[in-house]
């Protein structure tokens, strides 16, 4: 994975790209993952690790919210109208795309002849 970082930090200061390399690494990681060269094993502990401990991401958030609360005083309910706003559209967003997901999932399982009933509730 560090490799992957590091190559995709090299090609995008090489190539003068205005994207950054966690992004182009991340497309590297899916296009490994989706191809069939990476097995997910590779990814799956970091992941796991990483959804298990996502709380500690929103930390600073809550400080800077003690940090402006003067701020907050003042445009306390536009802010709270955008944040609940943003998350339900993330939320939304995130519903589809795993849908989307999983419809796909299917389908490369109905092509390749496998069962895609298998370990679904009964």
């Amino acid at each position: 994975m560090l490799a992957l970082w590091w190559a995709a930090d090299w090609l995008t200061r090489t190539l003068g790209w205005s994207i950054s390399p966690g992004v182009l690494g991340l497309l590297a990681v899916l296009a490994l993952l989706l191809s069939g060269k990476a097995p997910v094993g590779w990814v799956k502990d970091g992941a796991d690790w990483m959804l298990g401990e996502l709380v500690l991401f929103f930390i600073p958030c809550v400080v800077a919210v003690v940090n402006y609360v003067p701020l907050f005083r003042a445009e306390g309910v536009q802010l709270t109208i955008a944040v609940v706003a943003g998350t339900v559209l993330v939320m939304a967003a995130t519903a589809l795309a795993v849908h989307a997901g999983c419809r796909l999932e299917r389908r490369i399982a109905a092509w390749r002849g496998k069962d895609v009933t298998e370990g679904e509730g009964e």
